[in-house]
C-alpha cells in the first residue's frame, strides 16, 4: 500500500488512462513583461519537489486516501521558443491534448499568462464551446493590453469568447490593486467579483460553492489559483507579493471544493516563484493546495464507487 504521494504518481507514457495528469508551465516572461520579478519559469520543478517528499496519500480530516487515484506525469512541457506567442500556441496545442486523453490536467506554473492558453486549450477540448471558469487571485488580469502578459489572461479570454462571462468568477481581489476599469469591465461581461474582505468576512466555502455551481452550470470549467492571493507571511516567494491574502486554510478549502466537481477539468497554481521564496514554504504551499484539490477528487470518486452521488 502506497504511503507518500510519490508513490502513485507515475510517468504519463505508462498511463495513457489516469484520473488527473499532472504538467508543468516553465514560463514567466509574462510576469516580466508586467513589470514584475523573474523566476517563475523554476516553480514546476519547486513544486514537484515539495509533492514527491512531503504528502502522504491518506486525508485525516475527511478520511479519504488518494491511493485509488491514477495520477500521471506528463513533466514540463518545452517552452524555450524566443517568440512568446509561439510558445501560447504549443502550450494551448499540448493542453488541449492532454484534456482530450485525460478528464482533468492539473498544471504547475508559472506566470499567470500561461492561462491565456491552457484555458483555450479546455476550449478545444470542450468542442470549441465557451467554458466556465474561477480565478482565485489578488488581481482580476483583464488588462486590456495587446501583449500576452500576466495581466492580460482572462481579459482577453472574455473578450475573444473562450470564456462565458456569465460563468466566471473573480474571488480574492484586493481593495488597492484593481483599477475602476477591469471592475467595469467585468460588470459588463456579466462575471462575478467577490473581493477579499467578502472571503475574510463570510469564508470561501461560501463563494466558492457559488462560484463553482455557476462554472459548470453548463458544461467544462477551469479554476485558476494564483498563488499571490495569498498573504504573503504564506507565500513570500510569488512575482508579485502582498501583505494581505488568503490564509493555507482558506486556499486549501478552495481547492478541495474544486476537486469535488468533475466538471472542472483544468486545476491551476501560478506565480510561484522559488528564487523569492523562504525555506521552500511557498512551493510546500503550492503542493498542498494541489494535494487538496487531488482529495477532492479521491472523495469524489469515493462517493460515486459507494453510491453516494
Amino acid at each position: 500500500m502506497a504511503t507518500f504521494l510519490r508513490d502513485i504518481i507515475r510517468p504519463a507514457a505508462e498511463l495513457p488512462a489516469a484520473d488527473v495528469c499532472l504538467v508543468g508551465l516553465p514560463l514567466d516572461f509574462g510576469t516580466v513583461l508586467e513589470g514584475g520579478r523573474a523566476g517563475a519559469v523554476g516553480a514546476p520543478d519547486a513544486i514537484r519537489r515539495e509533492l514527491r517528499r512531503y504528502h502522504k496519500v491518506y486525508n485525516l480530516e475527511h478520511d479519504v486516501s488518494l491511493d485509488q487515484l491514477r495520477l500521471a506525469n506528463a513533466g514540463s512541457l518545452d517552452l524555450h521558443e524566443h517568440d512568446h506567442a509561439r510558445n501560447h500556441a504549443h502550450i494551448r496545442e499540448q493542453l488541449g491534448k492532454l484534456l482530450a486523453q485525460y478528464p482533468r490536467v492539473v498544471v504547475l506554473g508559472g506566470s499567470h499568462d500561461g492561462s491565456y492558453s491552457t484555458v483555450r486549450g479546455l476550449f478545444d477540448a470542450s468542442g470549441g464551446k465557451p467554458v466556465g471558469g474561477i480565478n482565485l487571485d489578488a488581481h482580476a488580469d483583464v488588462k486590456d493590453k495587446p501583449e500576452i502578459s500576466s495581466g492580460t489572461p482572462f481579459g482577453k479570454l472574455l473578450r475573444e469568447g473562450f470564456v462565458a462571462g456569465d460563468r466566471f468568477t473573480e474571488i480574492g481581489l484586493h481593495s488597492n490593486l484593481n483599477t475602476k476599469e477591469d471592475v467595469d469591465f467585468l460588470n459588463q461581461q456579466d462575471a462575478h467579483i467577490v473581493p477579499l474582505a467578502h472571503v475574510q468576512k463570510d469564508g470561501m466555502e461560501l463563494y466558492m460553492t457559488r462560484a463553482l455551481s455557476r462554472a459548470i452550470k453548463a458544461g467544462p470549467a477551469f479554476v485558476s489559483f494564483d498563488i499571490d492571493g495569498c498573504a504573503e507571511a504564506y507565500a513570500p516567494g510569488v512575482s508579485a507579493p502582498s501583505a494581505d491574502g488568503f490564509t493555507p486554510r482558506q486556499a486549501v478549502e478552495a481547492a478541495y471544493l474544486a476537486g469535488q466537481k468533475e466538471e472542472v477539468r483544468l486545476f491551476e497554481v501560478a506565480e510561484l516563484n522559488p528564487l523569492f521564496d523562504r525555506d521552500n514554504q511557498t512551493a510546500r504551499l503550492a503542493a498542498t493546495i494541489i494535494t487538496a484539490f487531488l482529495t477532492g477528487v479521491a472523495a469524489a470518486v469515493a462517493d460515486r464507487a459507494a453510491g453516494r452521488r
